[in-house]
């Protein structure tokens, strides 16, 4: 029997579109094979650089909240980062605060914030991460 006669013109296209999606799934299943092993060979260990910054200061009834951004400028994940807020007048500190990020993935950041009585215009806020363990 010839195939040609029996078989519809449109299997043939469904034929060609399931090499050209199975070609496109190889392709990308190679590159990220490509990037994890780049990862594996090129990845060094380092001490965390947690860096705080302020994004934003709203007044609310129970104080003032300050929302700040952690950035992770390190090659290293860190977990249970205890970030600590001062709001200084000089050398005297009027206000403390802390908050604990569970994790911040290398090279990443997260976003946290911390409620303070005082307003933080008042004077000097300080923003530093005190503490961290690794995962």
């Amino acid at each position: 029997m010839n195939d040609k006669a029996t078989t519809p013109k449109g299997d043939r296209a469904v034929g060609r579109l399931e090499w050209a999606v199975g070609i496109a799934g190889a392709l990308a299943t190679l590159a990220v094979l490509g990037v994890l092993v780049r990862e594996a060979v090129t990845y060094q260990e380092g001490a965390p650089v947690l860096i705080s910054t302020v994004t934003g200061v709203t007044p609310t009834p129970a104080g003032y909240v300050v929302q700040f951004q952690t950035e992770n400028r390190s090659p290293s994940t860190v977990a249970e980062v205890v970030v600590d807020a001062r709001l200084k007048q000089g050398d005297r500190v009027l206000e403390q605060a802390s908050v604990t990020l569970d994790y911040v993935a290398r090279k990443s950041s997260r976003d946290a914030g911390v409620i303070l009585r005082a307003d933080p215009a008042s004077g000097t806020l300080e923003l530093s991460a005190s503490s961290f363990r690794a995962p």
